[in-house]
């Protein structure tokens, strides 16, 4: 078999994510919304378009070419769902989502479970435990482009053109 798609940590992200997005939706189905309306009539001096709770970040548009309705019912439920197939959240799962059988080539349950056993304190995370590095994997894919191309380029993506004399190419348009 090889190795599940996810680690512990990212899983744990994903699941948070869905869940964090179900929440939101469910409290604020204002976050729908495309556009923020800037102006009140009551108030068009002062108005505060997020404590009006009439911004949003534009779910429906997201979703747009993803399902046919694109409301907060339909949005809520395709979260639901993820969660649901993915055993994200317990209540909803209810021991009934996807087998870890099934689930094993995203990520490999038995090593979240280890990692839930080795420590009791609660403030210590799935990242500590896994000693798992978050890192700019867009960056690290320029860096990589960019040592293909050129010498001496350091692992910051930064390319000797002479002594003492360094160009920032991770963080240029040059590739």
């Amino acid at each position: 078999m090889t190795n599940p798609i996810l680690t512990p940590t990212e899983y744990s992200a994903l699941c948070n994510l869905l869940e964090w997005s179900w929440t939101s939706l469910l409290q604020e189905p204002e976050l729908l919304l495309k556009e923020i309306n800037y102006y009140h009539p009551d108030k068009p001096d002062d108005y505060d378009p997020v404590m009006g709770g009439e911004s949003g970040l534009g779910m429906s548009e997201a979703f747009e070419y993803t399902l046919d309705q694109p409301d907060r019912d339909n949005i809520m439920l395709m979260i639901k769902t993820l969660m649901y197939k993915l055993n994200a959240n317990a209540i909803l799962a209810d021991g009934s989502g996807n087998s870890w059988e099934t689930l094993a080539p995203l990520v490999d349950r038995a090593e979240c479970d280890r990692l839930d056993d080795l420590d009791d304190d609660p403030d210590v995370t799935y990242q500590t435990l896994e000693n798992y590095v978050l890192e700019d994997t867009a960056k690290k894919n320029k860096v990589a482009r960019l040592q293909e191309h050129f010498d001496n380029v350091n692992e910051s993506g930064f390319i000797q053109i002479g002594d003492n004399m360094w160009i920032d190419g991770a963080n240029s348009d040059i590739l």
